[in-house]
């Protein structure tokens, strides 16, 4: 097992080290034409140099610890984000449950690291059991979703975690470690990200999710975040672990943002501890409705 894992870890190590070089033969050539035709604006070019040969010298993630990109940039990416999600799946027709994501949205996002983001909260029209945020505080719930809480406080745990994605600036390290040869070096060089990129950025967001870490953290974030705002964070426990039974009875349900890694049971474990540290009797705490 051990010989083998190590093959597969040279392997994948290969692989990886043949898609650097043919991303920076890409990259290359698109720093070279637009330095050649003059459309490098306000791009400093030996740092762009300095930061395409620390990307090919040490891989992809050390880029995504780097600030490189604005929070104008992040909200633009994620407005065309969220016009490609919407017209992906739609909105529903009733106003009643937007309203109810806004208001209920707004209350955390007012408190959060970054109320002065133009944060939006909508209900897309899928029956999946879903929610997911897009960068620059674009989020969204499914009608699936809005169905499946039974309580305001649910509802807001899972508002509260997707915006901890955005107040933790997950989305920006992921665009910067995954899409550093594409939307990160489009951006150096002036330029808007075209289509195709912000497609598979929602792609990405919606089949593989964060790292196990960004999930912890956002998390942590989401039930701080509902208990600051005066929610019963104790109703975002009784949803993990309502979901968890969901999950395990009918998982094509579950979406990919409580089904991927970490396992929920490992999420549901972690949210118990920082209850009862914030004084919640996690197995009596009732839900408000």
């Amino acid at each position: 097992m051990r010989h083998r894992a190590v093959r597969g870890h040279v392997q994948s190590q290969r692989a990886h080290a043949d898609r650097l070089a043919v991303a920076g033969e890409r990259a290359h050539g698109d720093v070279h034409t637009a330095i050649v035709q003059g459309k490098i604006r306000g791009v400093n070019v030996r740092i762009l140099s300095v930061i395409l040969l620390l990307a090919l010298t040490l891989g992809p993630a050390t880029p995504a610890h780097a600030q490189l990109i604005s929070e104008a940039q992040e909200v633009s990416i994620g407005r065309r984000a969220a016009a490609e999600l919407e017209a992906e799946f739609g909105l529903v027709g009733d106003p009643a449950q937007h309203e109810r994501a806004e208001r209920i949205g707004r209350r955390l996002a007012a408190i959060s690291g970054r109320p002065g983001l133009p944060w939006r909260f909508r209900v897309l029209n899928t029956s999946q059991v879903n929610a997911i945020s897009l960068p620059g505080g674009f989020i969204y719930v499914t009608r699936g979703m809005m169905s499946f809480v039974q309580s305001t406080d649910e509802l807001a745990f899972v508002l509260a975690h997707e915006v901890g994605h955005v107040h933790e600036r997950h989305h920006v390290a992921l665009i910067q470690r995954d899409f550093f040869f594409t939307i990160v070096i489009a951006l150096l060089l002036g330029r808007d990200p075209n289509t195709a990129q912000i497609g598979n950025l929602v792609g990405a967001l919606l089949n593989r999710g964060f790292s196990r870490e960004a999930e912890f953290a956002a998390d942590v974030a989401g039930v701080r975040l509902a208990h600051r705002a005066g929610f019963n964070a104790g109703a975002g426990l009784a949803f993990m672990e309502r979901l968890r039974v969901t999950e395990g009875r009918d998982p094509s349900k579950v979406e990919v943002l409580f089904r991927t890694h970490p396992a929920l049971a490992d999420r549901i474990v972690r949210v118990r501890s920082l209850l009862k540290e914030l004084g919640y009797r996690v197995a009596l705490a009732p839900a408000r409705g």
